[in-house]
């Protein structure tokens, strides 16, 4: 019988509730917004099948030395466009609607909540497309697949790496399955994002239709929130659109398990590991266009294979032939705020205007950078100082997760 007692020992995955042959396991939220396994004592015949597939009890591990590393660029530029960085996703899912498989990845349903969408077409692809910074509710999306892999059916599934890890557990060796996971900073809390999305609807008076994070209207180097309301109208680079980001980046709003994530190290058991490539000029500079790059890994010869198809309709140099795999980097990328507890406490009690005014403030500085931002994005100078900028972000960043794993070091 699964009991979760450390929470830094839960990713959510729905894995141990997907095999339970009673279905006496199911996934509730606790106080944060976070997704639990809670077991039925009543019904449970303690098979311990649910504790056999939990990858925290067993982390698979694959070759540490078979990975091809390359930076890669759609050549479709509206999907480039849709996509966070270069689109990878677009053109991996699309190779394989065409031999008739299902995709399986993160969109919004009608009430703007984070959740796991089946698409088996193209033009149902768009709303898969781009990041989400929150945890994606998987419901029964576990159960379906391993329905549509019995069936003969090929399935991608694109998910977090330990979403991934929980999926593989439960569906073994699956030739049919093919998964793709992502360079992943942690996952917000579900319950904290409806908050944002009611806090905005009531604001702007209509409802929330769409929310962009990393929209490209002031191209790939300089980050955009944009929010869509049915009436039209929409807001971005402004206090209200960026704060829920502003509070993932703070890290405060962030799942237990993901400040020392268990699965963010190699060897990955997916077949593609995807995410921004926001520093390429400093490797391919022709590539750094200020329109979006992907870091792609291929793990897997039928991960390979598929890349020889997906090259047909992308740009791609590849970067290392061998890789070691090490494609997220030291396991704690993210620092766990103090006052973390504090934060969630007054999520409860406050209302979510007060509680990002406390943990969020509004700053001039942020009207001034945005006002400056719509002025000079029209010229030509704007790619080289965005670039710029975001190098120097990246920098800095690298320079923080190394000193905070060589603290951990020292306490060794």
């Amino acid at each position: 019988m699964i009991q979760i007692s450390d929470k830094t020992k839960c990713c959510g995955c729905t894995a141990c509730a997907s095999v339970c042959p009673k279905k006496c396991i199911t996934m509730q939220y606790d106080e944060e917004g976070f997704l639990y396994p809670v077991v039925d004592k009543t019904s449970c015949v303690n098979c311990g099948i649910c504790e056999k597939v939990c990858p925290f009890n067993k982390i698979d591990k694959f070759d540490e030395h078979c990975s091809v590393y390359v930076a890669l660029q759609n050549v479709n530029e509206k999907e480039r466009n849709e996509s966070t960085a270069g689109g990878a996703f677009s053109l991996i899912a699309d190779a394989l609607i065409n031999e008739g498989a299902v995709i399986w990845a993160a969109g919004y349903d009608s009430s703007i909540r984070v959740i796991h969408k089946c698409a088996d077409n193209k033009d149902s692809l768009s709303e898969l497309r781009g990041s989400k910074y929150v945890q994606s509710y998987l419901g029964d999306t576990f159960r379906q697949i391993q329905s549509d892999l019995k069936k003969g059916l090929t399935v991608l599934f694109v998910g977090t790496p330990c979403q991934v890890h929980g999926l593989k557990r439960i569906t073994e060796n699956a030739q049919n399955l093919y998964t793709i996971d992502l360079l992943c900073l942690g996952v917000s809390s579900p319950k904290l994002f409806s908050k944002y999305i009611e806090y905005l609807s009531a604001k702007y008076r209509s409802r929330v239709k769409s929310v962009s994070f990393r929209d490209k209207h002031y191209g790939y180097a300089t980050p955009n929130v944009r929010v869509d309301f049915e009436n039209g109208r929409y807001i971005q680079q402004i206090y209200d659109s960026k704060v829920h980001a502003n509070l993932f980046f703070s890290h405060y709003n962030v799942r237990p398990c993901c400040y020392q994530c268990e699965f963010r190290e190699c060897p990955r058991v997916s077949d593609f590991t995807i995410g921004d490539f926001n520093d390429v000029g400093n490797f391919i500079p022709s590539m750094d266009d200020n329109k979006g790059t992907t870091r792609v890994w291929i793990h897997t010869d039928k991960g390979k294979a598929l890349m020889e198809e997906v090259k047909k309709s992308a740009k791609v140099v590849i970067l290392d032939n061998s890789s070691s795999n090490v494609v997220g980097g030291s396991r704690k990328q993210i620092a766990r705020p103090s006052r973390r507890e504090e934060f969630f406490q007054d999520s409860t009690r406050f209302s979510y205007s007060d509680l990002v005014g406390k943990w969020q403030p509004y700053q001039i500085k942020g009207t001034i950078i945005s006002v400056i931002r719509n002025i000079i994005n029209p010229f030509p100078f704007r790619d080289a100082l965005t670039k710029a900028i975001r190098l120097k972000k990246v920098s800095k960043f690298n320079k923080n997760v190394a000193k905070l794993n060589n603290k951990d070091e020292e306490r060794k």
